[in-house]
Formats: C-alpha cells, sequence, structure tokens
C-alpha cells in the first residue's frame, strides 16, 4: 500500500472498499493485529465499544433508532447511502473486531449496515456516533446525554488513534 492508495481510500463504491478491506485483512491482517502498540489499542476499544452499546441500550437509544429507522420513508438518520461515508480503515477496523461486514441490505431505505436490532458493525464513522437526533436529545435526560456524549468521545478517540497506527504500519 502506497500513500496515495491511503489518500483515495474513500473512493468507489461501498462494495469496492470492503472488497479492498477484505484483501488489507487478508494481506497484512495478521502482522497488525500482534503488533503491541495496535493490541492494546483495539483491547481497549472493544472495551469502550461494548460501553457504548450497553449505555446505547440502557437508555433505549438502540430500541428508539431502529424504530425510527424502519418507520421514516428514508430511513431516518440511518438512511441509504451512510454506508458510502466508510473508507476501507474503518472497514478493516471491523475485520479486525471479528465482524463480519454485512453485503446485503436488511431494508433498501436504510444503510447496509443497519439491521434490525441496531447497527450490525463495531467500528462506525463518526457521525454515527456522534449525531443524536432531536428525538433523542428530548428523550434523554441532561445527566444521561452527558454520560453519552463522554463515552462516544472515548469511543472516537481510540477509533482515531487506531486508524491512524493502522495508516502509519500500511504505508
Amino acid at each position: 500500500m502506497t500513500v496515495h492508495d491511503i489518500s483515495t481510500m474513500k473512493s468507489g463504491s461501498i462494495e469496492q472498499k470492503i472488497s479492498r478491506a477484505r484483501n488489507l485483512w487478508a494481506n497484512h491482517g495478521e502482522r497488525l493485529s500482534v503488533l503491541p502498540e495496535v493490541s492494546l489499542l483495539l483491547n481497549r476499544y472493544r472495551e469502550e465499544l461494548s460501553e457504548s452499546r450497553r449505555l446505547m441500550d440502557e437508555l433505549g437509544l438502540v430500541a428508539l433508532c431502529s424504530t425510527c429507522s424502519s418507520e421514516v420513508d428514508i430511513g431516518g438518520c440511518c438512511g441509504s447511502g451512510i454506508e458510502d461515508w466508510y473508507d476501507e480503515i474503518l472497514l478493516l477496523l471491523n475485520l479486525m473486531l471479528d465482524v463480519d461486514i454485512p453485503e446485503r441490505r436488511f431494508d433498501r431505505r436504510v444503510c447496509l449496515f443497519l439491521g434490525p436490532e441496531g447497527c450490525r458493525i463495531w467500528a462506525r464513522y463518526h457521525f454515527c456516533v456522534n449525531y443524536l437526533c432531536p428525538g433523542i436529545i428530548a428523550s434523554l435526560e441532561p445527566r444521561d446525554l452527558a454520560l453519552l456524549r463522554a463515552q462516544s468521545g472515548k469511543e472516537l478517540f481510540l477509533c482515531w488513534e487506531l486508524e491512524n497506527r493502522l495508516k502509519q504500519e500500511l504505508v
């Protein structure tokens, strides 16, 4: 992989990006996974992802978002086309987390990665982690909203660190 390859990763269809991520995994996954810094970050990231999921479930957001995406004509915040924002590094990160990246849509109106119980991948694009619609904000107590935003920040920071580290290793 070259610097040029990394700088053009957002190009192509989501199917092409998934294919390139799988190629990266096949060619570099084992080497990347055992690097001490990557391994440590990956373990910390996995813990924060689990905590994010737990908190979202506890606050009722998984159910709220899943219901909205199936009832709104355009799929709500998780509408079709959101998957196009993902690049090979974020998809590779999902493969490193043992995520089976879906290739078929649950519903034509929604993001490729959305399933009946929420997002089917773990390493998510920053918008998907950070954005809270007015309905979610209105449904949360200020304390819960602050907890959710703090947790999202932890998740996003570790994702950013991992993405940068993987890019350094792949150049």
